[in-house]
């Protein structure tokens, strides 16, 4: 089966075609091609966007922008971080409110908000800044975790001193950070399902930092190396990061008195 790889036109129900398409043209930018273009039974107007999709404004003489049992159906535009900054200066310009209402559940470089056309239709421009993918290197330097023996196997421990968990696997220790290697979001351990999860696009990792979700070309969470001292001290340098491919057992530290990272297969950065 042939994948999808693009659409040719979006199409949106309207109840004043001239009222709409004025505000496709003046808030979005859209060019009109031009109007009842389309075998539709409505009043129909075709608009533009530069990027050569379509969207097709249908007149009709009810529109239903909500579905059951939420606060509507919405589209998004995908802007860059520049386009974005003059889209707010040219909405904010005719009263429109620019604030993002659900900041906090963004992921770091991560900017968006939402308007509405005269009919209800949400749209949520977005734009990905350079941050959601930048490797983050905490400032907590080397973090002294206290003794392997208080650590249980199968144990995860958040650190929220250098953005890492602290696991104790069978065959010893691992340190992952705790930015999510999709967007720059912060992984949650649940314990429930065995899993760490991002609430900010639902990207999954298992026990080992593995990447289990549906995102395409996500890496498995970062390292940190670990070093256990002489006096049985479990020490984690969160100022280097290790990019790794996958999980290899060489990247576990063993639980023995002088035992450091050592595994060839990654990159520090």
């Amino acid at each position: 089966m042939a994948l999808v790889d693009g659409f040719s036109h979006l199409v949106v129900q309207v109840t004043d075609l001239d009222r709409s398409e004025k505000f496709y043209q003046e808030i979005f930018g859209l060019d009109l091609v031009g109007r009842n273009l389309a075998n539709e039974e409505g009043p129909n107007s075709l608009l533009k966007m530069n990027t050569g999709q379509m969207v097709l404004l249908v007149q009709v003489p009810k529109v239903e922008p909500f579905r059951p049992n939420s606060n509507s159906i919405h589209h998004a535009w995908l802007l860059t971080v520049e386009q974005y900054r003059r889209a707010q200066e040219r909405l904010k310009a005719r009263g429109y409110d620019i604030e993002d209402s659900r900041e906090e559940f963004r992921a770091l470089g991560e900017r968006s908000m939402d308007v509405f056309d005269p009919d209800g239709h949400r749209y949520q421009v977005q734009a990905h800044g350079p941050e959601a993918t930048q490797i983050i290197r905490p400032s907590a330097g080397k973090v002294d975790c206290g003794k392997m023996d208080d650590y249980e196997v199968g144990s995860v421990t958040p650190f929220s001193k250098g953005m890492f968990f602290l696991l104790r696997l069978p065959e010893g220790f691992l340190a992952l950070s705790r930015w999510c290697t999709h967007r720059n979001g912060q992984v949650n351990w649940e314990k429930e399902h065995w899993r760490f999860y991002c609430p900010f696009h639902s990207a999954t990792y298992s026990r080992r930092g593995e990447f289990t979700g549906h995102q395409a070309n996500v890496g498995p969470l970062r390292l940190h190396p670990v070093t256990i001292s002489e006096d049985g001290s479990v020490v984690v340098d969160t100022s280097v990061v290790l990019v790794r491919k996958g999980h290899s057992s060489d990247q576990v530290v063993p639980p023995v008195c002088g035992a450091e990272f050592c595994a060839a297969d990654v990159q520090a950065v």
